[in-house]
């Protein structure tokens, strides 16, 4: 089964997640490509895809949601996972969903998991530090890499279940 993980990332902590995942995928031994969201030409030699993004005010990585948008039909026709990575990613009962999890339910995905993300202060611009003064999110690297492989280690395993039927 071939695998395709596509990411939207800015700075590269959301690539990060998705190599991980990549790489836990493909020791499961499917093959797996990864691909920045931008990068991907199309969807049809995949029989299922992952996509991720980090999350910026609600919003994906314009990439990542532009590659949900241009192949929605085919993805429905695929298995597909979703994930986000950003300081916005815990959903508490009653708080209004983020465009992900309209493209979640769009694509009929198996699953949409949330994991914290990291911020660089050193690597924003002049406008994100504005935003980041006025938002004041907790500073640092909030990543989850054992929250990320066990997310993985459930879709490889539903990955082996459907390559067996």
């Amino acid at each position: 089964m071939k695998v395709l993980v596509a990411v939207g990332s800015k700075y590269g902590a959301t690539r990060e997640v998705a190599t991980r995942i990549a790489e836990d995928i493909r020791s499961h031994g499917f093959e797996v490509d990864l691909l920045d969201a931008c990068d991907v030409q199309g969807i049809q030699y995949y029989e299922a895809v992952i996509i991720g993004s980090a999350v910026y005010g609600g919003l994906w990585r314009r990439d990542a949601s532009a590659l949900i948008k241009q192949h929605r039909d085919e993805l429905i026709a695929k298995d597909v996972w979703l994930f986000s990575v950003g300081m916005e990613t815990v959903v508490k009962p009653g708080q209004p969903l983020d465009e992900s999890d309209g493209f979640a339910r769009e694509v009929q995905a198996h699953d949409h998991a949330r994991f914290p993300g990291a911020i660089n202060w050193d690597r924003l611009n002049v406008g994100e530090k504005a935003l980041i003064k006025a938002l004041n999110p907790p500073m640092g690297d909030f990543r989850d890499f054992t929250a990320v492989r066990e997310w993985a280690e459930r879709v490889a395993a539903k990955l082996e279940e459907l390559a067996a039927a």
